[in-house]
């Protein structure tokens, strides 16, 4: 038995936000048809989206949103619900707002594109309406989609959902240092070069070094090697290379450190055709550096931008992305602890970028007290695992060092670790 989906008009929109909440949220099987005679003599579990019922299934009253083929302005009003405001009002339907265009309005970041329609500047998780509505903190889209499936059991009380489970996943990132090359011209050309150039880190490497504030990788690696065995935690690393000559980055130990951990690219925004070449001059040394790893996969740490950044992603073969995420503001920023095919707006098709979205990062927890940390992380941890989500925290491999500096993000790391295991 399966679930088929009633809708006069089926739209890009339609079957991608039904396939996200039920196939990938729910693990549910799904059927679309606009043929109401098919859909009355239908055996199936039935569900309708529209402006009114065909006979007694279960029907979900629809808003335009979804319906449309266009980017617009919306004005998006919302209604009371379960200690929170939801928005798409309706009346007369299974539940008293469409689920499916506010869950479709949050997935695809669709306030963000009209943001950045009007300015430049970044949009921060300030901004945003699940802020305002007061639902930023929870994945919302999933808390949504486990309401819907009560209402569909209470319906068709035989129908049998595959369940999922939670899970926990960390995103590490970090940026390889230069190492000085042999020979006294080189060394001269280099150290040289180390005082004019930006990208070359050498002489700032020396001087954290020197005060004692430096943190080697490979240390850090090889501490957390321990912990995440331990802990059967399974990290992703993402690596940025500076703009020097590769000959000058001493890459060998931290291939043998990582060893068969997936890598893939921290990456800057590819907003424009100049980052574009250094993402993909940059992957083709991370190819070389890891050849046994899939390294399809990228983060980055600079603002997003839609659609420029991940369209061009896409085109130079990066296929899955952990930027999803406020840098400064815990929260889930699409809505969701589930991940999802990204959903171009301006193109209005899906594509084949796997989306993972983080909630919490390091940059957040470094201004609370160890009280206050402890707090926000079990909020979340306990956020995703109501929903059986995939928590997904985001640090800098540094914040994790045993150097007295980072001590406290450290001492927060391992309690996620542990809470995150139970």
């Amino acid at each position: 038995m399966h679930l088929i989906v009633f809708s006069k008009l089926l739209t890009p929109r339609i079957k991608y936000i039904f396939n996200f909440i039920f196939k990938d949220i729910l693990k549910a099987e799904v059927e679309f048809t606009g043929n109401a005679q098919h859909f009355l003599q239908s055996q199936q579990c039935k569900i309708s989206y529209g402006d009114m019922p065909l006979a007694d299934e279960l029907f979900f009253k629809s808003t335009s949103l979804l319906f449309s083929n266009r980017l617009e302005e919306v004005k998006v009003k919302s209604t009371e619900f379960g200690g929170y405001k939801a928005p798409f009002p309706v009346e007369d339907s299974a539940l008293p707002f469409d689920v499916f265009a506010a869950s479709f309005f949050l997935v695809t970041r669709y306030e963000e594109y009209l943001h950045q329609k009007k300015t430049e500047d970044e949009f921060r998780a300030s901004m945003s309406l699940q802020n305002k509505w007061k639902i930023l903190e929870r994945p919302i889209i999933d808390e949504w989609a486990l309401i819907v499936k009560s209402l569909l059991k209470k319906k068709y009380p035989d129908f049998k959902f595959h369940e999922k489970s939670f899970s926990s996943q960390t995103a590490l990132h970090f940026h390889l240092t230069a190492g000085i090359p042999n020979g006294f011209l080189n060394k001269t050309k280099f150290v040289f070069s180390s005082l004019f150039q930006k990208e070359n880190s050498y002489l700032s490497a020396r001087f954290d070094e020197l005060t004692g504030v430096r943190v080697k990788d490979e240390t850090v690696l090889e501490q957390l090697k321990t912990s995440f065995a331990k802990k059967s935690v399974k990290p992703v690393f993402f690596i940025s290379f500076p703009h020097i000559p590769s000959d000058y980055i001493h890459r060998v130990p931290i291939s043998e450190s990582l060893g068969k951990a997936p890598v893939g690219l921290l990456r800057p925004c590819a907003s424009d055709k100049e980052k574009t070449n250094v993402i993909k001059n940059d992957l083709a040394l991370l190819k070389e550096t890891f050849p046994e790893q899939i390294i399809s996969i990228s983060q980055q740490m600079e603002p997003l931008k839609f659609p420029i950044c991940y369209l061009n992603i896409l085109n130079l073969g990066i296929v899955v992305d952990y930027s999803m995420g406020y840098q400064n503001n815990s929260g889930f920023r699409a809505g969701t602890a589930t991940p999802f095919n990204w959903y171009d707006l301006q193109l209005e098709k899906v594509t084949s970028l796997v989306v993972h979205s983080y909630c919490i990062a390091d940059t957040q927890l470094q201004y609370l007290n160890p009280a206050e940390a402890k707090t926000e992380i079990d909020s979340y941890i306990k956020a995703v695992k109501v929903v059986n989500g995939n928590f997904l925290s985001s640090w800098n491999l540094k914040s994790l060092s045993t150097n007295p500096k980072y001590r406290k993000l450290n001492t927060m790391f391992n309690l996620l670790l542990t809470e995150t295991a139970d």
